[in-house]
């Protein structure tokens, strides 16, 4: 399969997808933080996706969409660029580790986990029975809240939440790295600061997600 596209062309759809991701992050977190105003708190915001359905299927469908084209975009771009390196070994050689930032090494295997790890989230919650067995806290079901509370209370099911979070922080800083360089946006002035405030959104997307689990698990201590 061939698309005429340029390879700029393929780095903005990348950009642009990622844009798109990074609302969907933030809009996630905001929903998700919920869960420290308890069940009642967290439950009603979960019902508010029922209450907008089917039409709610569109936008996730849609989000899929997104999540999709950004994988295969990057996937395409970071390809030809080894090739054009004239494959892995040369591109090892040109491209020396300490050059290269700790997100840039790491991309393609945060990337892959970070991949199976939605597959793993969606039928780890959003297809989950939610008033089944993993939803009792004690001897009382607490729907999603119930579901959600003992799957962190697991500390391996949280530290595997955790490290996805921090690989997505990685991701995070290193997607305004590259998108400023793609639509050319760089200014020797504002792209720093850019930078900086790149690294400490990423930061606080980390502290936020992490924080859910974290809560869990300290109150099961």
């Amino acid at each position: 399969m061939c698309f005429p596209l340029s390879s700029i062309a393929k780095k903005q759809i990348v950009a642009v997808t990622g844009l798109m991701l990074i609302v969907f992050v933030i809009a996630h977190l905001a929903g998700n933080l919920t869960m420290f105003g308890g069940p009642t708190v967290f439950n009603a915001y979960a019902a508010t996706y029922d209450k907008f359905r089917p039409w709610f299927n569109y936008v996730e469908y849609g989000l899929l969409g997104v999540f999709l084209v950004h994988i295969f975009f990057t996937a395409w771009v970071v390809i030809e660029n080894i090739k054009a390196r004239g494959g892995l070994n040369r591109y090892a050689v040109d491209k020396p580790v300490g050059r290269r930032s700790l997100a840039t090494r790491l991309m393609p295997y945060s990337g892959t986990y970070i991949l199976f790890f939605v597959v793993w989230h969606i039928f780890d919650f959003t297809f989950s029975d939610k008033h089944g067995l993993r939803s009792y806290i004690g001897a009382q079901s607490f729907g999603l809240y119930g579901v959600v509370f003992n799957a962190f209370a697991n500390p391996w099911h949280s530290g595997l939440y955790i490290l996805a979070v921090c690989f997505l922080g990685l991701h995070l800083a290193h997607g305004v790295d590259s998108t400023v360089q793609t639509f050319g946006l760089n200014h020797p002035r504002y792209t720093p600061l850019l930078m900086r405030v790149s690294r400490y959104f990423a930061l606080l997307m980390v502290i936020g997600y992490s924080a859910i689990p974290l809560y869990v698990l300290y109150l099961v201590r």
